[in-house]
C-alpha cells in the first residue's frame, strides 16, 4: 500500500497524461488507480475487477483491462508475464527497484532487493560494452519447506 501522497501523485500523473492525450477523466479510472495504489499488491485484471465489484463499484471488465493498458502506458503500473501464468500487475510509482522470486508450487511471489546484484549487472554490461539502465530478475523456484502453508493453493505459474 502506498502513502496518501504517492496515491495523490499517481492521480496527478494520470490526469496530466489524460489531458495530454485528449482522453476523458472518469470516476472508473480514478477508482481503479486508487484500488491499485491503496489496496492491492500483485494482481491480475480479474482479481482487480472482483475487488472493485466487492466494494460495490460497477465497473466493466473491459474498462478494467483498458485502464490497466492506459496505466502501463503512462508508467503508473508495471505489467509482468511470469511464465505461463496470468498477466500480473503492480504499482510502479513510489517503489524501489526490486526483483521477484516465484513459487511454482503455489504461486507465491516474494519481492527482494539484493545490493550484490548491482556489481554483477555492471560487470556483465561492461563485458558487452554497454551501460545498464534498468533490470528485471525473476527467479522461478519450488518450495523446500516440508509443511509449506501455501502448498494447498492452486499454482499460479506453470513450468515450461
Amino acid at each position: 500500500m502506498s502513502p496518501p501522497a504517492v496515491t495523490q501523485q499517481a492521480q496527478d500523473i494520470l490526469e496530466a497524461y489524460l489531458s495530454q492525450k485528449g482522453l476523458r477523466r472518469t470516476e472508473e479510472r480514478r477508482h481503479i488507480l486508487q484500488a491499485i495504489y491503496e489496496e492491492l499488491s500483485h494482481f491480475d485484471a480479474d482479481t482487480l475487477h472482483r475487488h472493485l465489484t466487492q466494494k460495490g463499484l460497477r465497473i466493466s471488465r473491459a474498462t478494467v483491462y483498458n485502464t490497466l493498458d492506459l496505466l502501463v502506458e503512462c508508467g503508473l503500473v508495471k505489467r509482468y508475464h511470469f511464465s505461463e501464468g496470468p498477466t500480473l500487475y503492480e504499482r510502479s510509482l513510489g517503489r524501489r527497484q526490486h526483483d521477484h522470486l516465484l513459487c511454482l508450487d503455489c504461486g507465491d511471489i516474494h519481492e527482494f532487493c539484493d545490493p550484490q546484484l548491482g556489481p554483477i549487472i555492471e560487470g556483465v554490461a561492461q563485458l558487452f560494452q554497454m551501460r545498464p539502465t534498468r533490470h528485471e530478475l525473476i527467479i522461478y523456484a519450488h518450495c523446500t519447506k516440508t509443511h509449506c502453508p501455501n502448498r494447498t493453493k492452486n499454482p499460479t505459474f506453470a513450468t515450461k
